[in-house]
């Protein structure tokens, strides 16, 4: 397969066209023009690629969209986790195949796509929609490097604009009143590690007991629980910033001290095994789903008559208190398992404006009213 590229030498544009030889099969790369402007050396590089395209263009009218889709997918799931591939593999059964499936690569044009989504804006939530032609824009965009189509028609499209969310977060009143109400329920420990290390809820019900260093008061993340063709399993967080290991309050440290010490005596007296080495498992000893987790908070919230958040947002409520102690950025980027500092900054900008309007009126208090 050949292609054409620029190249700046000296004060020229020059253009080549990279081919692989016949005879020697050894890659050539050919000059096809020198150019004083980057303008014109552009227009001669559309040229080419036109002509490349209308040479090389591969199998036009026996790939529809349903085969490409399905063997990109399985081609691209060593990309994904097993949750966002197995999102990815019902999207296209259930939406992308039966709607779009039937057309040929070549034969899809914009107005099918803008149709897909139009159809489906009002049924479906906008980030919901903009998934499904993630997926699209991803197989299409591999179509286009094979020279299957002539353009990704996606990038012609609009999709519904998607309402930045806004997370409901307990201040530090009813933070200490949660705890309080709590304490000696089944929820105690769980609410507890989510309140006070800010852990992500597939994080809390991956905790094994080797993850708990009672002597240096740490606890690791290493793995979380997500679904898996119907049951649930342990594997690695998503990305390497998740995996961590961070110090516990004492109070933390003394509860996992007493569930260990019951999971013990349980196990003593023949009514548990727990094998998994978890700290939190079903009546089967197996992980715990994140979705029946939530349920349960949402029922104890409503039963003690407390203002209803997500489970998540107890994660949101520990960094934004973090952020009012003035805890460094850093030091709470690297707590919560963020890929850099920027994610913290971009998900609490709330309580960082509010820090800055409160730096406002202490250097007004400071340096203008010292009469």
């Amino acid at each position: 397969m050949s292609f054409a590229f620029i190249r700046k030498r000296s004060k020229n544009y020059i253009v080549y066209l990279e081919y692989k030889d016949k005879e020697t099969g050894k890659k050539v790369q050919k000059n096809m023009g020198s150019f004083e402007k980057k303008r014109d050396a552009s227009k001669k590089l559309n040229e080419l690629k036109d002509s490349i395209f209308n040479d090389e263009l591969t199998l036009p009218n026996t790939i529809n969209v349903e085969s490409f889709l399905v063997d990109f997918l399985e081609k691209y799931k060593i990309n994904l986790s097993i949750t966002t591939y197995n999102c990815y593999l019902r999207i296209c059964k259930k939406y992308l195949i039966p709607l779009l499936g039937k057309y040929k690569l070549e034969e899809l044009k914009p107005i099918h796509i803008q149709n897909y989504v139009d159809d489906l804006v009002g049924v479906l939530t906008p980030q919901t929609i903009k998934i499904h032609i993630n997926i699209l824009n991803l197989a299409l965009k591999k179509a286009y490097r094979l020279r299957l189509i002539r353009e990704n028609v996606v990038d012609c499209i609009e999709i519904p604009r998607v309402r930045k969310f806004k997370n409901n977060i307990y201040n530090k009143e009813n933070m200490v009143n949660l705890l309080q109400i709590c304490k000696g329920t089944p929820l105690e420990l769980h609410i507890f590690l989510a309140s006070g290390l800010g852990l992500r809820i597939s994080e809390i019900l991956g905790l094994t007991w080797d993850n708990i260093n009672f002597s240096e008061n740490t606890i690791t993340i290493d793995k979380i629980t997500v679904r898996n063709n119907g049951s649930v399993i342990l594997k690695s967080p998503k990305t390497e910033s998740s995996e961590r290991t961070i110090s516990a309050p004492n109070e933390i440290i003394i509860l996992l001290k007493e569930h260990k010490k019951k999971q013990l005596e349980a196990k003593l007296r023949g009514e548990i095994k727990n094998s998994s080495n978890l700290l939190f498992f079903d009546k089967n000893e197996q992980p715990i789903a994140q979705d029946v987790m939530s349920k349960k908070f949402n029922r104890f919230l409503k039963e003690n008559n407390l203002e209803h958040i997500r489970f998540h947002d107890l994660r949101h409520s520990h960094v934004t208190l973090l952020i009012n102690s003035k805890v460094p950025i850093k030091v709470i980027s690297e707590r919560v398992g963020h890929s850099n500092i920027n994610t913290t900054l971009n998900i609490y900008a709330h309580a960082l404006k509010e820090m800055d309007s409160e730096a406002s009126d202490k250097i007004s208090e400071t340096l203008f009213k010292l009469g």
